[in-house]
């Protein structure tokens, strides 16, 4: 079984050979945002698609976070509208996650950063984030780690697993995206 460390190398290179996912990276690393990551859908697709030897298509929004107080809220469709421009053949979706702990409860405390944000994203597999630092070498965000993403389970975040609300909307999230039916290795855990 491999550690922590090794899981991660292995999502790291799965991004780090995916041309797609770079161009996307480079894109997101040229607009200077403050923690400024690709995040969720993406990053899980791939990998869910690389494992099961399937062609890389990217299906789902591209998912950009970044964590900036000193930004309104409307810069995400500025930011977004120039992502567009550079790269149109995407379906972008921006959020300073500054203003997301409300996104589905009000009684959610303020994220402190990105990587805490993305520790709030609904089920473990899409809890992961990755980015090029300064010196343009590809990081991850995985603030669950990425045994589940790798070894294709998904449930619910901790904060998720709180009470009746909150699992109906990973619940919901289950029914709609259908994941088992691309990916049948897929089991869904509510715990």
């Amino acid at each position: 079984m491999k550690d922590e460390s090794e899981q991660s190398q292995q999502v790291l290179n799965i991004i780090r050979h995916s041309p797609e996912l770079m161009t996307i990276l480079h894109a997101i690393a040229n607009q200077h945002l403050i923690q400024g990551a690709l995040a969720a859908g993406s990053i899980r697709n791939t990998v869910w698609q690389v494992l099961s030897h399937q062609r890389i298509q990217l299906s789902s929004d591209i998912d950009v976070v970044f964590f900036d107080p000193k930004r309104p809220y409307e810069d995400n469709l500025t930011i977004q509208a120039k992502l567009k421009d550079r790269l149109p053949q995407y379906e972008w979706q921006v959020k300073n996650e500054v203003y997301m702990n409300t996104h589905n409860f009000n009684n959610v405390p303020p994220f402190t950063s990105v990587a805490d944000a993305i520790g709030h994203f609904v089920e473990t597999p899409t809890c992961v984030g990755a980015y090029l630092d300064e010196s343009g070498q590809l990081r991850l965000i995985a603030p669950h780690g990425v045994a589940d993403l790798l070894n294709f389970v998904c449930r619910p975040v901790q904060a998720y697993q709180q009470d009746a609300a909150h699992m109906a909307i990973f619940n919901q999230r289950m029914a709609q995206k259908q994941w088992q039916q691309k990916w049948p290795r897929l089991v869904i855990s509510t715990h």
